[in-house]
């Protein structure tokens, strides 16, 4: 395996560039305590694999994505909360069983209680209300620009 050490990727050794920041210069064979980029995940995300990893004793290290530079346009590829997450090469393994058992772990599913017939009733007696309030409300505009009309007619007439 390469090792780039401009972005800290890995690729394979008949790599001719580095397929991440496409220079071909800063590739050398990869070392045991080489940080390689791991993966980039958000905030919450960065603090249940850093418990993980240390659970697990994986040397790793996090850093904001682009060094924590701002733009003032919104990208919503990088969001201001997001992390670099870096593992030494000799721990790459293990965390990416660890981050694969983290990951793999089902939501819990959504306890739906409420019968379709019920939800049905509910939506529909939501919707007669809504409506009923939006005619409520144009009548008593239209009650209160008679009152003004007739009012402003009294003063000038």
């Amino acid at each position: 395996m390469l090792y780039c050490t401009k972005c800290q990727t890995i690729c394979e050794d008949s790599t001719r560039a580095c397929p991440n920041c496409r220079r071909s210069r800063t590739l050398r064979p990869v070392r045991e305590e080489d940080e390689v980029f791991f993966m980039k995940v958000h905030e919450g995300e960065a603090s249940e694999l850093s418990a993980i990893f240390d659970s697990l004793a994986i040397r790793y290290r996090t850093e904001p994505v682009k060094a924590g530079f701002s733009t003032s346009v919104y990208d919503p590829e990088f969001l201001p909360t997001d992390r670099n997450l870096y593992v030494e090469y000799r721990d790459l393994e293990r965390a990416n069983e660890a981050a694969a058992q983290e990951l793999q772990e089902p939501a819990p599913p959504e306890e739906d209680d409420m019968p379709k017939r019920k939800r049905m009733v509910i939506q529909t007696v939501s919707i007669v209300a809504f409506l009923a309030l939006v005619m409520a409300v144009v009548l008593a505009t239209d009650q209160l620009a008679g009152f003004l009309k007739s009012l402003f007619a009294a003063f000038i007439g």
